[in-house]
């Protein structure tokens, strides 16, 4: 049986030092709440805005596909018998074994949380702060589409 990959802490014990934001000290304390020792990445605040903004395309399009995947949980039978019933179990099984739409959205559901704290340790790390807000409103606008499916 698989196990389940950390969720939101999976930069645990990482850190961020961006060499000319601050002086090194200050900027990988930024970055980890205040502990500059252990594993992390050092890179130019130039690198360091370039790799946050590929982050937050992969976070957008993980944020997109989640619509996607989700829409696909909705899938019914087209027929009330038993090889259509049978069919649409092994895709939209909620229980066990979990039907491979249902795995499919889980798995992007992680990705987005992995792509969603990158951006976050960086945005720290940068003290970058006035994107949370635009993230928060766009996350209230997402959560709203979930509530249908496909007719």
């Amino acid at each position: 049986m698989p196990q389940p990959a950390q969720q939101p802490g999976w930069l645990d014990g990482l850190y961020f030092n961006i060499g000319d934001a601050f002086d090194a000290g200050d900027a990988a304390g930024a970055a980890m709440g205040g502990a500059s020792s252990g594993q992390g990445f050092t890179m130019s605040r130039d690198d360091a805005m370039a790799m946050l903004k590929v982050a937050k395309t992969v976070r957008a399009d993980f944020r997109d596909m989640r619509d996607d995947a989700y829409r696909l949980t909705q899938t019914t039978s087209p027929a009330d018998e038993p090889t259509s019933n049978g069919y649409n179990k092994r895709l939209v099984n909620e229980g066990e074994p979990k039907g491979v739409f249902v795995a499919g959205k889980d798995q992007v559901d992680q990705e987005f949380a992995y792509a969603d704290e990158l951006v976050k340790r960086l945005e720290k790390a940068l003290g970058i702060t006035e994107s949370s807000d635009e993230q928060a409103a766009t996350d209230v606008k997402y959560a709203g589409k979930q509530s249908g499916g496909f007719a």
